[in-house]
């Protein structure tokens, strides 16, 4: 791999971490010219860093990579406090 291939994915992988996401737009692009298995690799690299890659913005799915304690957490901030789903019981 070249040296501004390589500084371009990292380039990418850095952005996708303070986006959370990169554009498969962006993505291909720059990886067009690799072998499928090294695309993929690099996809899946990118996908284990915890950045999606999606097609548009909109497609970015913010709650995606939670965890199951964070996920309680989210569901009890929206609760109205009448229903006791997802409330530990104290002990």
């Amino acid at each position: 791999m070249s040296a501004d291939l390589s500084d371009s994915i990292k380039r990418l992988a850095k952005k996708g971490k303070e986006n959370g996401f990169v554009l498969i737009s962006e993505l291909d692009e720059i990886i067009k010219n690799l072998k499928v298995a090294d695309q993929q690799y690099i996809k899946d690299g990118l996908e284990e860093l915890e950045i999606q890659i999606v097609k548009t913005p909109k497609d970015y799915d913010e709650y995606k990579y939670m965890t199951g304690e964070q996920a309680i957490e989210f569901l009890q901030s929206l609760s109205d406090g009448k229903t006791k789903a997802f409330v530990k019981e104290e002990d």
